[in-house]
């Protein structure tokens, strides 16, 4: 028999899995969302879950990033409320989705069977990567691209593309967030997005996937050229000047960025919650679980398709995921 553990501090959506509880196959045990971090010293369940709309404000973001950095743990999230503005940024940190209008219809086992197994091949992939890396590939030879004519001029809705894929996000201590009022973090938010698409506009970049802190750009892929990591350099190399220009800050503001080159279905910004992809997973992944603040990670997509000069800024610095990943030298700089 499976386990599910739900934590929520709501009775009212246990309603949705009435299904799973008369399953013979499936075993429903229910805490409050206060013991999320005990319950998970022990990642003995197939499955867990968290009722979003039962956490009070001031954690509802420490919660969810805790559930959705977690490793080795297969998580969904349930969204009662539709509080959750991009679900896309949910799956694609390798966590399931439930919205309203599923829960609705109840949650059925089948659907639960479908969501673990899919979870499970992120789950191990992150397990394996662990292991001891093999040989530094020369070369990506394998890889098949699909390369949009004219850039976004020739990208059409509903199919796929390859994509040199940014994530970054912002972070601010967890002090600061204090003595500063939600209006002020609010607006810092808001002119973190505004100095991404300046950066990223000279490389034909576009925000795709945003959420409170950060998101995905997309770059269209021209099939020799990854000089969009530049922007990304940028971002890291010049993050004092940003902390005192834009922000108007008086100490270095901290951020973290990733980029990867693969390939997904393209839907326009805002429709993106449907969509299933290893390399969407791969970047939000490589992001939030192994690049550390103040760093630049790419992938060795990234990487071979560098020119000699650029490649000369980055060093390896590991393996994740079934990929030698390379990172910006390290640059001193007083914040």
């Amino acid at each position: 028999m499976k386990e599910i553990v739900l934590f929520s501090d709501s009775p009212a959506v246990r309603k949705h899995f009435i299904g799973i509880e008369n399953s013979r196959n499936w075993d429903l045990q229910m805490l409050p969302h206060a013991e999320l971090r005990n319950r998970l010293k022990n990642n003995k369940a197939d499955l867990y879950l968290l009722d979003y709309a039962s956490v009070d404000e001031e954690n509802k973001k420490k919660d969810l990033d805790f559930l959705l950095r977690k490793t080795g743990v297969i998580s969904g999230i349930i969204d009662r409320k539709s509080e959750i503005a991009d679900p896309a940024g949910i799956l694609m940190r390798g966590a399931d989705y439930f919205g309203n209008s599923l829960l609705k219809k109840g949650i059925k086992p089948e659907r639960l069977n479908r969501s673990v197994e899919f979870l499970m091949k992120s789950v191990e992939k992150n397990i394996s990567s662990s292991s001891a890396a093999p040989a530094e590939q020369t070369e990506n030879t394998n890889t098949r691209y699909i390369i949009p004519e004219n850039g976004w001029r020739g990208v059409k809705s509903g199919m796929d593309y390859s994509f040199l894929m940014l994530f970054t996000e912002i972070s601010f201590p967890a002090e600061w967030k204090k003595k500063s009022g939600q209006a002020h973090l609010d607006k810092l938010k808001y002119i973190f997005h505004m100095v991404v698409e300046r950066e990223i506009e000279k490389y034909d970049g576009k925000v795709w996937i945003w959420n409170e802190y950060g998101g995905l750009i997309l770059f269209p892929f021209n099939g020799e050229s990854a000089a969009a990591v530049i922007s990304a350099v940028k971002l890291l190399l010049n993050r004092v000047l940003i902390s005192i220009e834009d922000f108007q800050l008086h100490s270095s503001i901290n951020m973290r960025a990733a980029m990867h080159l693969g390939t997904t279905t393209y839907k326009t910004r805002g429709k993106t919650g449907t969509i299933i992809s290893d390399s969407i997973n791969s970047i939000f992944h490589l992001g939030t679980q192994f690049t550390p603040l103040d760093n630049l990670d790419i992938t060795e997509e990234v990487y071979h398709h560098l020119t000699p000069r650029i490649k000369n800024l980055f060093r390896k610095t590991g393996f994740f995921e079934d990929r030698n990943i390379f990172r910006l030298n390290h640059f001193e700089v007083n914040g």
